[in-house]
């Protein structure tokens, strides 16, 4: 029953026949959303566009049909936005994203809006081009896993069968193995299987890896977080030994392309530090998540192994919370 209601409104490579007529949906201008963002503005998002939702997750969020009012073009937008639980996760993940994008990995476009209460995520499986949606498909599925299983297994086996799927292997597993290093410099520790997958055309003729997505800094809310999945067997934020091994031992690179792709990833954080101590001379209610995203991502640039944050840097925080 449900799916019968949602089907006519959800566009995708597939799309699926219904007793219930396809709604006309109103379009919001982008600047709307991005100079009016405030939880009534959400509000309306999400009450507008309830029909055409069909994503999940612990973060507010809702899907938008947004118009650019200079070039008229009628886009899908991710309307996310955040709670007490979680401050500044706009932010968060707007800097961590960058970062990913610095470090040479594909993601979507995305924008922050003005007061960065909300985060816009242009959904990327369009090609406006040919007027034609690609398949998506995340990890998970490809295991053959229910959502419930989501962090079960390991990094490597995420490797294994994203090598397996591509047509285009080298880029394939070139924007894994960037993606993964990122992860853990920007210590991300909610990369489970279904925040990886895959993009595919009509005839399964290009099969790869898709854009990078939901990337966050997740041990500021939680300071004893870990990966989601396994290395090496463990759960723990790996090295750049480590990770290097794990480029030529399950990525099929060269230590010398390993190690040039780490080194790449580290500049791609440098560089972002120097934009989110900006972002935090121009916005004080970040100043608090700021320093500690700025605190994990300096253990990561000594590139050593941590099973957990230092208990120094866990009373630091404590201690500028308190004062």
């Amino acid at each position: 029953m449900v799916l019968s209601y949602l089907a006519p409104n959800i566009e995708s490579r597939l799309s699926y026949k219904s007793e219930f007529n396809q709604k006309v949906f109103e379009t919001v201008e982008i600047d709307e959303i991005l100079n009016n963002d405030s939880e009534d503005t959400f509000l309306k998002l999400l009450k507008t566009f309830l029909n055409k939702n069909a994503i999940s997750g612990v973060q507010p969020k809702t899907l938008a049909l947004v118009i650019d009012k200079e070039t008229l073009v009628l886009k899908e937008y991710i309307v996310k936005t955040w709670g007490e639980e979680y401050p500044c996760l706009a932010q968060n993940e707007y800097f961590s994203m960058k970062a990913v994008e610095k470090a040479g990995v594909k993601i979507p476009n995305i924008q922050l809006s003005k007061n960065r209460k909300f985060l816009l995520v242009e959904k990327f499986n369009y090609q406006k081009e040919k007027d034609e949606y690609l398949g998506f498909e995340e990890v998970l599925v490809l295991q053959g896993k229910n959502r419930d299983k989501k962090y079960s297994g390991s990094y490597e086996q995420v490797a294994k069968i994203i090598y397996a799927v591509s047509t285009d292997k080298v880029y394939s597993i070139s924007q894994y193995y960037k993606t993964m290093v990122m992860n853990y410099l920007l210590k991300n520790g909610d990369a489970h299987l279904k925040n990886f997958g895959v993009l595919y055309d009509n005839d399964f003729k290009n099969i790869n890896f898709s854009p990078a997505y939901d990337i966050v800094n997740t041990v500021v809310y939680v300071y004893r977080d870990k990966p989601a999945l396994t290395m090496f067997g463990k759960k723990v934020w790996w090295g750049k030994e480590e990770l290097v091994r794990f480029g030529v031992v399950h990525c099929y690179l060269s230590k010398v392309q390993a190690s040039k792709m780490y080194e790449e990833c580290i500049e791609a954080i440098k560089a972002t530090k120097n934009e989110l101590e900006e972002e935090m001379r121009k916005d004080k209610a970040f100043q608090n998540i700021g320093l500690k995203m700025l605190e994990t991502w300096n253990l990561s640039l000594d590139k050593k192994t941590y099973k957990e944050l230092p208990l120094e840097t866990v009373r630091h925080w404590n201690k500028s919370k308190k004062s």
